[in-house]
């Protein structure tokens, strides 16, 4: 992880007009590249190992486009006033 994107994931941990899961799934990425071993990281952001694996392979194949949520299947839902 170069210091660009390194700083860049710091940066959406703190902003507030991020969406909260984006901003766990910086944290998520950022704890794996300091060396912390998955199991560890699931404990400490309330998540288990899979999800935890399934972020940071998103990462490396996509970097930070690849924390974004993807486009769902179906209808959107609606909200009736």
């Amino acid at each position: 992880m170069s210091e660009d994107e390194r700083a860049a994931l710091e940066g959406v941990t703190r902003r507030t007009s991020v969406a909260a899961g984006v901003q766990r799934r910086a944290r998520i990425v950022l704890l794996a590249a300091a060396g912390v071993p998955l199991d560890r990281i699931a404990r400490e952001v309330g998540a288990d190992r899979m999800t935890v694996r399934t972020w940071v392979d998103r990462y490396r194949l996509d970097r930070l486009a690849g924390l974004q949520d993807r486009p769902r299947p179906g209808r959107p839902r609606t909200f009736s006033p």
